[in-house]
């Protein structure tokens, strides 16, 4: 029967199949029940960088010192009422108490302020690893995209000097060259790199005539730019690739695998199918691996990126040819 076991930031994971940062991992319960259904790993519900520097805030004003700016006091209440970084320092303990597989903490952030300082914590606390979900705002048309892609840098080598957990980070597709980018977030120490973050979208009500949200999940034809990436930079980027982002099947998981990527993260297709999904996509990845007479992920892992006999061409072209009929 075929082996599903991968490696992953160097942990050993018994499923491909991780649950990514979501109400999902925000709870113990939660976790123990994706554990029991084949998940290889959780990143945790995302602590975010408002969350953190709400903290620091709080600490900062009992020694005498205002920190901020006024108005955004009762912001900062909020969030030290609601969510404390001591909540998720027990959730990452709790999690490792309740689970045997990788508990990967997630920190969602947009800066590279103070908030780095939480990264000695986190490994304090017992986490396997650290996610970045990482979005500098690019909305100041005065800022040139170098000095947003140098954000992302800076912020992963300084996070790399204050604390030894592996780290992957996960990414936009909204860069001038992301092979480029994931370059030198890998040479300035990220482990991995997941591709696709799904950003909120807006939407417009054209009644009401407001804004209002974008449905906040994946569908099942969003893979393919993280598919198309991860091909493509799997073989010439060294570091560990996670594909993300409209992941529903265990098709769409072999897919990835053959890009190169070492696992996938899901969300959607649990909150859809539930919990079960995860060990469907386990039994579906094991019988097609058995169909093709391969024993270990490794035996066909980027059997399909870019330098592996992959059509490059086809990975690369972004325009319809008018040989694929008139469209």
């Amino acid at each position: 029967m075929a082996n599903i076991e991968t490696k992953f930031l160097g942990l050993n994971l018994s499923s491909p199949i991780i649950v990514g940062s979501s109400g999902l991992t925000g709870k113990t319960g939660s976790i123990r029940k994706l554990e029991e259904s084949g998940a290889g790993a959780v990143v945790l519900k995302s602590l975010f960088e408002e969350q953190i520097l709400a903290g620091i805030a709080h600490e900062t004003r009992k020694g005498g010192v205002v920190y901020g700016q006024a108005d955004i006091d009762d912001y900062i209440a909020f969030y030290e009422r609601k969510h404390s970084i001591n909540d998720y320092m027990d959730l990452i303990r709790d999690a490792k108490k309740a689970v045997s597989i990788p508990v990967i903490a997630s920190i969602n952030a947009a800066s590279d302020k103070e908030w780095q300082a939480i990264c000695v914590d986190l490994d304090k606390a017992g986490a396997d690893a650290l996610q970045l979900n990482l979005f500098v705002s690019p909305f100041d048309v005065s800022v040139a995209g170098e000095g947003i892609e140098e954000t992302y840098v800076s912020i992963v080598r300084k996070v790399k000097t204050l604390t030894s957990l592996p780290l992957s980070v996960k990414i936009g597709p909204y860069f001038t060259n992301i092979g480029n980018l994931v370059s030198r977030l890998s040479e300035a120490g990220a482990e991995a790199v997941v591709l696709f973050n799904r950003y909120a979208s807006p939407d417009m009500d054209v009644q009401k005539m407001s804004i209002k949200s974008a449905p906040a999940r994946s569908d099942e034809t969003e893979y393919r730019s993280s598919l198309r990436w991860t091909a493509l930079l799997s073989p010439l980027v060294k570091t560990d690739f996670a594909g993300a982002t409209g992941i529903y099947d265990a098709i769409t998981a072999v897919k990835f695998l053959l890009a190169g990527a070492k696992v996938v993260e899901v969300v959607s297709t649990v909150y859809k199918n539930g919990e079960k999904r995860i060990r469907e996509m386990n039994e579906g990845i094991s019988m097609w691996m058995d169909e093709k007479s391969f024993i270990s992920i490794n035996d066909f892992l980027g059997k399909l990126s870019a330098d592996n006999g992959a059509d490059t061409a086809g990975l690369e072209r972004v325009q319809y040819m008018k040989k694929f009929g008139d469209i």
